[in-house]
């Protein structure tokens, strides 16, 4: 099989881009917060420069992360009826994603204050939403405190869903209690390990630098068996070089060190090679998701962590305010199919708006209709000698018909997916619906699916469990 796929760096590009990366690891070092994982790295092989105080991390302990890195990570759905196996091979698995701040209506740019009521509501979409594998929290609850914000949105999400659920932890008292809380919905520890329902996003802080709590976090996800994608969010030219190339080795670099971090915690921890790294606005000081540069650095990205035969979290989907613009779903198809040929496992960001500050109803609505056409450009193609077919090009030669040949009539709908999906289409479809049309039937979708009755998806017991640990994690954070 074969897919429609972005790929711009060379073996060549590749090999150099690693290289320098494990050079940057050796000779400038990362800076690690945290005192208990610095000695954990000494022990393990790593130096701490005596001019800088950094750890410095030799290609021999990165080599032997690799090899211990295991290369087929399963993220679980609590019905198994999501469970997403990756490297994923032939598709890419997509979430919501942003953990915004404000709920937008596209409409009219009005904006209020996030809760969890509304996170409720977005997971409660999401979970009806087949085009949407896994959730990762659309806008936070911002009524809670911030060191409950986490962990009470995650309670939350497993209410309203079955699927996967994507987070993160700022400290091992947190971490400690998420994987509590999720052990309630597997029968324990040991069962989340096996089926981890959940996953959590450990971000590097660039450049090069590994916060005290989230990386204590780390390792102890790392020794409960709780996939860590490690998602290094540079910005080029303000926090990593101004060119792609500067900018992806320094991604690589600082993903090898979150490797090592989390097989030196535990030998053989799920982890997941990640990026959400964009170009810097020079003028404003501000992020650039949606410049062309963004889009190549994830598939930089993407095809570093494949190279090492890693799992991938590189992908970013989603219209954005461009969805303005769109009175159908053609109009908008060839945005998101240029997204979807990023060569990553997973992709997140659907339903944020505004460079992921804040989160619309309509939005996630809208941003799913489309992706279900445009996924289909990045499908899998045979390739085999049956879908070649020298015999049909053989017996055409002779009668000049492919029309009536039984490998078209077999096989058509499967090739040209505009047949069965008119929207799949580039350009060239006219059509009298006005900018905002799209927006608009996605809003009164959305305003009917929060009109059903809400069905919890876990049951009282588990859910009084659940915030018996949450509870118990604020009176810990609480008495110090």
């Amino acid at each position: 099989m074969a897919r429609g796929l972005m790929e711009f760096l060379t073996k060549e590009d590749l090999r150099r881009i690693q290289r320098i990366s494990v050079r940057v690891l050796e000779k400038i070092g990362i800076v690690v917060l945290s005192e208990q994982m610095r000695d954990v790295l000494v022990d393990a092989g790593a130096t701490i420069s005596k001019e800088t105080g950094r750890v410095q991390i030799s290609a021999e302990l990165v080599k032997q992360a690799l090899a211990n890195a295991p290369k087929s990570v399963l993220l679980a759905s609590r019905d198994g009826k999501h469970d997403m196996r990756l490297p994923s091979g032939d598709k890419m698995y997509v979430s919501s994603g942003g953990e915004g701040v404000y709920v937008k209506d596209m409409l009219t740019g009005e904006t209020r204050p996030s809760t969890g009521a509304d996170l409720r509501d977005f997971t409660a979409i999401i979970d009806t939403l087949p085009q949407v594998d896994f959730v990762w929290a659309v806008v936070g609850a911002l009524e809670e405190p911030a060191h409950l914000k986490d962990i009470v949105g995650m309670r939350i999400m497993f209410e309203a869903t079955t699927k996967h659920i994507q987070s993160n932890s700022s400290s091992t008292r947190e971490a400690k209690a998420m994987v509590e809380a999720a052990s309630v919905l597997t029968g324990g520890e040991k069962e989340l390990a096996k089926k981890p329902i959940i996953s959590m996003v450990q971000c590097p802080i660039s450049p090069l630098t590994f916060e005290k709590g989230l990386t204590d976090a780390q390792a102890y996800l790392a020794k409960a068996g709780v996939p860590v994608v490690a998602m290094s969010a540079a910005v080029a030219g303000l926090t990593s070089p101004v060119t792609l190339s500067g900018t992806l080795a320094q991604v690589n670099a600082e993903n090898l060190a979150s490797l090592v971090i989390s097989q030196t915690a535990k030998k053989g921890a799920p982890w997941i090679y990640s990026s959400d790294s964009c170009p810097g606005d020079l003028k404003t000081g501000s992020i650039d998701y949606g410049s062309f540069e963004a889009l190549l650095l994830r598939a930089g990205a993407a095809q570093l962590g494949a190279a090492y035969g890693l799992p991938t979290m590189t992908g970013g989907l989603g219209l954005e305010d461009s969805s303005l613009l769109f009175g159908t779903i053609e109009d908008a198809v060839p945005t998101m199919a240029l997204q979807g040929m990023i060569p990553s496992d997973l992709a997140s960001g659907l339903g944020g708006v505004d460079q992921a500050a804040g989160g619309s109803y309509e939005q996630i609505i809208l941003d799913a209709w489309v992706w279900d056409v445009a996924r289909e450009f990045s499908r899998p193609f045979a390739m085999d000698e049956g879908a070649i077919s020298f015999e049909t090009i053989r017996d055409a030669g002779i009668d000049g018909n492919f029309l009536g040949k039984r490998h078209t009539i077999t096989r058509f709908k499967q090739e040209l997916i505009a047949t069965v999906k008119p929207e799949a289409v580039i350009s060239g479809k006219a059509n009298s619906n006005k900018r905002g049309d799209l927006l608009r039937k996605a809003k009164a979708e959305a305003e009917a699916l929060l009109g059903r009755p809400k069905v919890p998806r876990i049951s009282k017991d588990e859910s009084r469990r659940i915030l018996d640990v949450i509870e118990r994690f604020a009176q810990q954070v609480d008495q110090g």
